[in-house]
């Protein structure tokens, strides 16, 4: 018995052993079989706020309605282009003021008269730097610069028409009709004087009538058409047989009238079509040439510069103006721009 008791423990120990195993087999087998956890899933979050680029400064055309529709057409293409260049933003505006440009980061302003207020937004913004083309009563500064502010360098014109006429006309029968109350006419009439008596000399006559050329005539400003008629019926009657319109002289119906007499006509302005026969040339003053010349300076920074404006000759008759005789008036211009030729002689009226 007591051995049989020892058997069936020894029995029940070798069974539990054999249960435990498979119950370890079974377990592993069943973990196997168990699909794999899915990783635990993250909640979607916001993107991150896109980081506001700041736009680049701008660079205005300040063109008033009131500008010359050329020269507001020939800034705004070359302006188009150069602006952008630089890194700016280009703009043409035909308003402006001291606040926009603060606001706005305006750094550079190309203004076109009328630009009353310019010297005001150059004192209100320091840093913004502008260039005045053509715009009157104002002065360089730290951050203006400007192109043709008194309008040309009308000594120079009258001097050269002065020069021309005498060169083109036999006997020296040359005048000028000029404005009386201007500073410009002033000038205007007093170089053509000389300039003609620089080609001419003494500029006697070898026919009657035997009078002291060259002529003239002075009329005040916003004188009227019949004003003007004896202004030129003055020269006209003393044989003067080609007249220089100085600056503000006349009208279009004192070049017909002029024309119709007979005499040819050398001005500061540019002619209407039917009386182009009569034409010799326009010396005119356009700030676009130095415009031109003086933009590389001003988008390299320099600043403060006035800049004279160069004569312009345009409207040529080849029949009274040959080639060979405009390349002879260009070396004499050539020469009064380097300061080698005195303008006014002291005994001109």
């Amino acid at each position: 018995m007591k051995f049989a008791r020892i058997f069936v423990g020894i029995f029940f120990i070798i069974l539990l052993i054999g249960l435990a195993g498979c119950s370890g087999a079974d377990a592993e087998r069943a973990a196997a079989t168990q699909p794999p956890e899915a990783a635990p899933t993250s909640l979607p979050t916001e993107p991150p706020p896109p980081t506001a680029t700041p736009l680049p400064s701008v660079g205005v055309l300040f063109a008033p309605e009131s500008a010359d529709p050329a020269l507001v057409e020939a800034l705004n293409t070359h302006l188009t282009q150069a602006i952008p260049t630089a890194g700016l933003r280009y703009q043409m505006r035909p308003t402006l003021s001291a606040e926009s440009i603060q606001a706005d980061d305006i750094q550079w302003v190309v203004a076109l008269p009328p630009a009353p207020d310019l010297a005001a937004w150059a004192a209100a913004a320091p840093e913004t730097r502008f260039l005045a083309v053509g715009v009157n009563g104002i002065e360089t500064a730290s951050n203006i610069s400007m192109i043709g502010a008194d309008g040309g360098r009308f000594d120079q014109q009258g001097f050269l028409a002065g020069y021309i006429a005498a060169m083109l006309t036999p006997d020296w029968r040359v005048g000028v009709i000029s404005v009386a109350d201007t500073e410009a006419g002033q000038l205007a009439r007093r170089s053509f004087l000389t300039g003609a008596k620089f080609y001419c000399g003494a500029c006697s006559p070898t026919y009657p009538p035997f009078l002291e050329y060259p002529l003239y005539y002075q009329v005040n400003a916003g004188a009227d058409a019949a004003e003007w008629q004896i202004a030129a019926d003055f020269l006209l009657q003393r044989n003067v047989e080609m007249i220089y319109l100085g600056p503000g002289a006349g009208d279009e119906n004192l070049m017909r009238y002029i024309a119709q007499a007979g005499a040819r006509m050398i001005g500061a302005s540019l002619p209407p079509e039917d009386v182009r026969a009569s034409w010799v040339a326009s010396l005119t003053f356009s700030p676009l040439e130095a415009y031109y010349n003086f933009w590389p300076e001003f988008a390299a920074g320099v600043n403060g510069q006035a800049v004279d404006v160069s004569l312009a000759f345009s409207e040529i008759n080849p029949d009274w103006l040959s080639m060979g005789r405009l390349h002879s008036v260009e070396e004499m211009y050539a020469e009064i721009r380097s300061g080698t030729i005195e303008l006014m002689a002291e005994n001109i009226p």
